[in-house]
Parts: C-alpha cells; structure tokens; sequence
C-alpha cells in the first residue's frame, strides 16, 4: 500500500463500493427518465471515476494496472459533457456543471498526471485532454494540457483559484532554474493551500470518504517541466513512483 492512513480492507471495499456505483451510473445516466436528472446522477458518475483512480493508487495497485480506471474517467467524462450538450444553453444544470470549480483544476491536473504516468499514445492523450475540455479558461489546466501536447490550445492569462494555484502556475511560468525551489515550497504548503477542496479533511469525515491525500498536481508539474524532484521525496503527499513511471523509458 501507498497510503498507510487506511487498511488494505478499507480500500478493497471502497473501490469495490465505488465501482458498483459508477457501473450503475453509466448504465442509468443517459436514459434516466426525467433530463433534469441526468446531469446530477453524470456528476456522480464522474466523482467515482475519480475516486476509484486515486483509491486504486493510495492502495498500491501497479501504476500500470490502474491505466483501466483512468480510461473509464474519460468515458465518465464524455458522458457528462453529452448529458450537459443536450440541455437549453442557459438551463441551470448546464450553467452549475459546467463551472469550473477547484476540484475540476485538481482533477484535470491529476488525469493529466497519469496520462504521462502511463505513457498514453498521441491518441489517447488527445482524447484525454479533448475531455478535459476547458480550453483558455484555466491557465493550469492550458499549461498543463499544452505541454501534453495540445500544442494550439488558447492559454487563459490566470488560474481561476488564484490563492490555492498561482505559485504552482509561477513553478510553471518562471526561468527554469527557479523552478525546483519554486516547486519546492509550493509542494510544503500544498496540503494547506488545497484546503478548499472537497476532499481535504476527508480523513476525519464520514467512514468511506477518505480516497487519499496526493499532490498530482505537484507530480504533473515536475514531469511536464522535468524538474529535478529529489527535495520533495520525503514529502508525504509527493507520489513520486507517479513521476517515476512517467520518466521510465
């Protein structure tokens, strides 16, 4: 196991749970009677796609084998932006699901994070970042999906959560050998930095809510940017075997 804050248990069950739900969700999303229920029941689809990538990581699984589950989040992914295509442009729903939010930053920062990891072909990696979508909206999520290969994408001038992303967005815009100390000191106020998020005391909340604390946002960056990482090892939150499997030839 990566993640020492749960047991092997705990994990087998939730990624158990959270893959009977999402199997569930792909099934029902589409055809679901009422329109006005599809959108809520694709953002759940989505959240147990993420879930089980990250489960599936912090319970050790071989980076590898995990490549399934982040496919499956693509396919999550492209449901949801069909369900939220099909509605009146200014419904609600479409207006709500389709803001970015700080968890879609982290998420498209992660997703983006083990496409590298895995070694993802020019195809995949474009349907990847094609379902990512957002472009010119975000400056990480363009930083970050440019240097994977998106090479035309507009680039938006900021990142929409300034007080959690701009040093990671400086890491990715300064002189080169700035950017591992900039990294660096990101990477020792990421867990407080990212507190807003959903998720960032899930640990002490509900039994099952805990999915795992990674910076993959951090990890993207020091792959894209091939920083020199060996200062963020010791960090707790630092998936390094993540940026390991990414630089293997």
């Amino acid at each position: 196991m990566r993640d020492s804050h749960k047991t092997a248990d705990y994990f087998a069950d939730n990624i158990s749970f959270a893959t009977k739900a999402m199997l569930k969700r792909f099934q029902d999303t589409e055809q679901f009677p009422r329109i006005e229920g599809r959108p809520g029941r694709a953002h759940d689809l989505l959240a147990y796609a993420l879930q089980i990538v990250i489960l599936r990581y912090s319970a050790g699984d071989e980076i590898q084998a995990i490549k399934a589950s982040v496919l499956q989040w693509v396919e999550a992914r492209e449901l949801q932006q069909r369900v939220l295509a099909s509605l009146p442009p200014k419904h609600e729903d479409k207006v709500m699901y389709e803001r970015i939010t700080l968890d879609t930053v982290y998420d498209a920062l992660t997703m983006m994070a083990f496409g590298r990891a895995l070694h993802f072909n020019s195809t995949e990696m474009k349907r990847l970042i094609d379902a990512i979508g957002h472009p010119g909206e975000d400056a990480l999520i363009d930083a970050g999906a440019r240097a994977l290969g998106d090479v035309q994408r507009p680039v938006a001038e900021t990142c929409k959560f300034p007080k959690v992303y701009d040093p990671l967005l400086e890491v990715w815009r300064c002189d080169p050998s700035e950017r591992p100390a900039k990294l660096l000191a990101f990477s020792k106020v990421w867990k407080k930095k990212i507190k807003p998020i959903y998720w960032s005391d899930s640990l002490n909340g509900a039994e099952g809510a805990y999915f795992g604390y990674w910076c993959f946002d951090v990890a993207l960056a020091a792959i894209a940017l091939n920083i020199e990482d060996s200062s963020l090892r010791d960090n707790p939150y630092y998936p390094g075997d993540l940026v390991d499997a990414a630089r293997a030839i």
